[in-house]
């Protein structure tokens, strides 16, 4: 299944210049707005109490993507499992890349870290975020560098990091009422 999957996915690289473009951007570039885009809820003006909010969503995810990131290492250590243009000559590689192990995705548990965690927050940003996260999952395997289990393990650690962290959104508020006392009000928001 994985093969086939791989098969649909990379055979409609190197046919169409503008799409491999974009996806080429997406598989390398896209993961690079992920974490500027969620630090920007810290700062993003507002009321006191939606940006104090913000903050404790933004820690929430931070927590997300590193417990993410130490799954995915740990998960990497007990299963490996060649790329896609290394185990099969057919692989269509748009990118180059190391032929190290590929399980799990690491871009696909970072990008749906942050989708997890800001999906229990606001839907609609949760969605664009789930939306940004499968592009680049997709992309990692219409370049050639991940099989399709790769990203759907990823995936599923991003999103179990994330709807964790997300429920511990509430736990931060005593700190972040601490930390607002010694900091400037544009740095840490009062809750």
């Amino acid at each position: 299944m994985n093969d086939f999957i791989e098969d649909l996915i990379n055979d409609w690289a190197g046919h169409v210049a503008a799409v491999d473009t974009v996806m080429k951007l997406a598989a390398t570039d896209l993961i690079y707005l992920v974490l500027p885009l969620a630090f920007a809820l810290w700062f993003l003006p507002g009321g006191s109490a939606e940006r104090a909010l913000r903050q404790r969503v933004w820690l929430a995810i931070m927590i997300s993507v590193i417990a993410g990131l130490f799954l995915a290492a740990l998960v990497a250590q007990l299963y490996s499992d060649a790329r896609p243009f290394v185990s099969r000559t057919d692989t269509r590689l748009l990118i180059s890349h190391a032929a190290d192990n590929g399980f799990p995705s690491e871009h696909a548990t970072v990008s749906f870290a942050v989708a997890g965690t800001l999906i229990w927050w606001r839907r609609s940003i949760g969605f664009l975020a789930i939306f940004l996260a499968s592009l680049i999952g997709f992309a990692r395997v219409f370049v050639g560098v991940h099989w399709p289990s790769d990203v759907a393990a990823g995936a599923a650690i991003g999103i179990v990091t994330g709807a964790l962290a997300a429920q511990t959104v509430s736990w931060w508020t005593p700190l972040q009422a601490q930390a607002s006392k010694f900091f400037p009000s544009w740095m840490v928001a009062s809750p």
